[in-house]
């Protein structure tokens, strides 16, 4: 499952640039296309929010299902660009991460019934779920925009980081403490006001990396939306 992701990422990252190389290609002979005249600025801010419902994920009873929620805050910069192509390197600050049905301690009840004029009885484990809530940074972000100047880009990126829940997750044996990676794949649109608007989808991989007793990790595919504006100088 895990080598389909990184060949899904490989595929992200190959199909926008064939676009973007055939888009110039095509276009030597050809009148340039209309673009909107916007100030070339590299830092950039925003703030995105994304939401995956009923994710499996697996416990010691089996299968189960939860819901995951992250909100944050990006800063990022434009480290190279050319006419159809732009490479961003960027940093997320996550103060809102959410998860659901997390479980939290397993005990061991005994059930006893009178069948047939016998006491019978058994034991089963009970496991004890509540909601999980941490805070996540990702210093590590990459992203390539591909079509940069028309009405609709392609971004495909990936990052990495680490986030802390006020709970371990997704098992009592798990660590508070877990690594979290991210592809995504989405697209972006300037408007006239000067702000860009996101949308897409991230695969979320969380793990402590085999730091805990045990290590069953969470796959999660987010779909997001935000919002990012350019500031700082012109370049001139």
């Amino acid at each position: 499952m895990r080598a389909s992701y990184w060949l899904l990422a490989i595929g992200c990252w190959l199909l926008p640039a064939g676009i973007a190389a055939g888009q110039d290609s095509a276009s030597v002979n050809a009148d340039a296309p209309v673009e909107r005249a916007r100030p070339d600025r590299p830092w950039w801010v925003g703030v995105w929010t994304g939401a995956a419902k009923n994710s499996p994920f697996a416990t010691r009873q089996g299968e189960r299902r939860r819901d995951y929620y992250m909100t944050g805050l990006r800063i990022g910069r434009t480290m190279h660009s050319s006419r159809r192509l732009a490479f961003d390197y960027f940093v997320d600050l996550v103060p809102w991460v959410r998860s659901t049905n997390n479980p939290v301690r397993y005990t061991s009840e005994e059930t006893c019934a009178l069948r047939q004029g016998l006491l019978q009885c058994r034991r089963h484990e009970v496991m004890k779920t509540a909601t999980t809530h941490g805070y996540a940074l990702t210093p590590v972000g990459l992203q390539m925009r591909a079509l940069r100047g028309r009405p609709v880009e392609i971004v495909v990126g990936a990052s990495f980081g680490a986030v802390m829940y006020d709970q371990r997750i997704p098992d009592p044996g798990e660590k508070r403490l877990n690594f979290m990676g991210d592809v995504t794949l989405g697209v972006q649109v300037p408007t006239d006001l000067g702000v860009t608007v996101l949308a897409g989808v991230r695969q979320n991989h969380t793990s402590n990396a085999n730091t805990g007793d045990v290590n069953p990790g969470l796959e999660s595919r987010v779909l997001y939306v935000g919002l990012t504006r350019s500031v700082g100088r012109s370049r001139p």
